[in-house]
């Protein structure tokens, strides 16, 4: 029996909204799908270009981006294809594993990615090939 496939969803974070400004924030790990253990954040990426370009193996991330636009192109185990336009810093997209990701910046974007795991580079999957083996198992199985 096939595993069921998660797939990547927006959710929105609490923002509280005055006169002076918008207030985005979280309390507490239950804003999260799961427990954050490692943050980072993308910035000055020229116009245009990508970022990502893998999927991770067992790390499960949530990209919010703070600033500017973010255009994020998703494929699945099951070969579905998805993409999302990140311009909002209440909206977040949960990205889990096994999600084959490129994300492109638009001129002066900053991304935070949330995860689940410390970094491991054995976690990732950087090579299209390889991610494509994956899937045709997962489809033949």
């Amino acid at each position: 029996m096939k595993s069921t496939i998660i797939r990547p969803e927006l959710i929105t974070l609490n923002s509280n909204i005055q006169p002076s400004g918008k207030l985005t924030f979280f309390e507490g790990l239950e804003a999260f799908p799961f427990p954050i253990k490692r943050a980072f954040w993308i910035s000055e990426v020229p116009d245009g270009e990508q970022r990502g370009v893998h999927a991770h193996k067992k790390e499960n991330q949530l990209l919010i981006c703070l600033h500017g636009r973010v255009n994020v192109k998703l494929e699945c185990l099951d070969k579905m294809l998805i993409e999302f336009s990140l311009e909002q810093a209440e909206r977040g997209l949960v990205l889990p594993p096994l999600v084959w990701s490129s994300v492109t910046f638009e001129k002066d974007a900053l991304l935070l990615v949330l995860a689940d795991q410390p970094f491991d580079e054995r976690d990732y999957i950087r090579e299209k090939v390889e991610f494509e083996r994956i899937q045709e198992e997962y489809l033949n199985n």
